[in-house]
């Protein structure tokens, strides 16, 4: 599967010329480009490797940016005997579309987007393909770059089974206008607390308070709601695998997450993801909005929000503990039972190259949808540290401050910052996400009922998959 060293050169040195050249076709949901759709070669492309490949992808912003750039013919400049078929779509859905395919081997995939919670329990399944040695021996590719608190959650028994496309923690965003109008001031690091009274202070039937993601989903909801559980002191499990979501600083951080929302979020809130959040905060409709670190580029990009002047930036609240641990990649991972390893591995380094960065850059003239948080040299950048001067170092912080291996004040059997890294949650994530959707759309739902339900419903899952002795 190696790829001559000679022909990587090639196809790197394609990149800085692509965007001279590189029509930019806006499509969504499931597309074929083809070798017959690329356009002529700036350079001398790489013909030696030809195959036809599937690619899944999360339909987020920056990867809604990569396809476009696929099917405007930028890969295939690069690499024009290889065919890329590509489905986009929602995370929930393609997280399911995924799972299943690759848990049942079905060979619907030879990539996908997946992230730190899966890579090395797939891994230990065998259904990942390792790309650490190739890419590392890629020199041009630069694996050295790339946040080495990044490739450890992509690590599995010394072997790198994915490669970093962006990552991620978490951070706070406000309205600067809502809150001089107010006489309020941000502070650099807030607590939670001090959130829920700005929110309190700062809704009106126009705004909301505060945006959080209600919408069900272990990577929706569950994702931010599972970090103020840490931050409150709570766990979903003790040290024996007993269920602790009714523990009372786990309880605390659940009633504090679903009243907010109850009393000063935005209507239909259970129904809100990341994307309808970030959209919220760009036209007026939230004060307040706590969710990832990659949002910062969108958020504070003009060709994307008219009130992008108007965004402030600080650290993820904390409460009992400094941080949620929030940490967080999308990777292109490889289906070990892939029939075209060679032409998905040219693809997978092609999209998390640096040149990829700066391509992306160039054809959307901004920074708005690159893929940041994965590699230093985007930090080291100083159009980028221009750029983003209001919040880069904000987020470097949370990046390095992150601590999932050990994601809360009392010890516990797991690991993950907004999740718990067992192959049992993803299920019992969205059914617990499921269970307090229902409190956020319904107010006669007694919230602490909810919690009883969630952490039966958890207990009964350890239990059946013999996690308690």
């Amino acid at each position: 599967m190696r790829l001559g060293s000679e022909s990587k050169r090639m196809a790197m040195a394609l990149f800085a010329a692509l965007a001279l050249v590189m029509p930019i076709l806006a499509t969504s949901g499931r597309t074929t480009v083809g070798a017959q759709d690329a356009s002529p070669a700036a350079v001398t492309p790489n013909t030696e490797i030809s195959g036809e490949i599937s690619v899944g992808m999360v339909a987020n912003p920056q990867m809604v940016a990569l396809q476009e750039l696929v099917e405007g013919g930028a890969f295939n400049e690069a690499y024009p005997n290889i065919t890329v078929n590509l489905t986009v779509l929602p995370e929930n859905e393609i997280r399911q579309t995924i799972t299943q395919d690759v848990t049942t081997q079905g060979g619907q995939f030879d990539v996908f987007t997946i992230g730190p919670f899966e890579v090395p329990l797939w891994a230990e399944q065998g259904w990942l393909e390792e790309v650490g040695e190739e890419a590392a021996a890629n020199e041009e590719y630069d694996l050295d770059d790339v946040f080495p608190s990044m490739t450890a959650g992509l690590t599995y028994e010394d072997g790198l089974y994915a490669l970093p496309f962006y990552g991620e923690s978490a951070m706070t965003f406000y309205r600067k206008d809502l809150f001089e109008a107010a006489g309020l001031e941000m502070p650099d690091r807030p607590t939670w607390t001090q959130i829920g009274e700005f929110a309190a202070q700062l809704n009106t039937e126009e705004t909301a308070g505060i945006c959080l993601r209600g919408l069900p989903g272990w990577g929706e909801q569950g994702a931010p709601l599972t970090t103020v559980i840490n931050a409150f002191g709570g766990r979903w499990f003790d040290e024996e695998w007993n269920a602790a979501l009714d523990d009372e600083d786990s309880a605390a951080g659940i009633r504090f997450y679903i009243d907010t929302l109850r009393q000063y979020g935005p209507e239909g809130v259970e129904q809100n993801g990341f994307t309808e959040s970030q959209t919220l905060l760009n036209q007026g409709g939230c004060a307040i909005w706590y969710d990832a670190t990659s949002a910062a580029e969108l958020v504070s990009d003009p060709e994307l929000n008219p009130n992008y002047e108007q965004i402030g930036f600080a650290h993820g609240p904390s409460e009992k503990l400094p941080t949620g641990n929030w940490l967080w990649s999308w990777n292109f991972a490889m289906a070990a039972n892939s029939d075209n390893k060679e032409a998905a591995l040219a693809f997978m380094e092609w999209a998390t190259s640096k040149e990829y960065v700066q391509l992306i850059v160039a054809n959307d003239d901004g920074w708005g949808r690159a893929p940041t948080g994965s590699r230093q040299s985007v930090y080291d950048d100083p159009a980028y540290q221009e750029r983003a001067a209001d919040f880069y170092q904000i987020v470097l912080d949370s990046i390095n401050e992150a601590n999932p291996n050990e994601p809360t004040e009392e010890p516990v059997p797991y690991t993950g910052g907004q999740f718990v890294r067992i192959p049992e949650f993803q299920a019992l994530g969205n059914d617990v996400t499921q269970i307090f959707a229902a409190a956020l759309a319904d107010e006669s739902v007694d919230i602490d009922d909810a919690i009883a339900e969630a952490n039966d419903l958890a207990n009964q899952v350890v239990i059946d998959a013999g996690y308690q002795e």
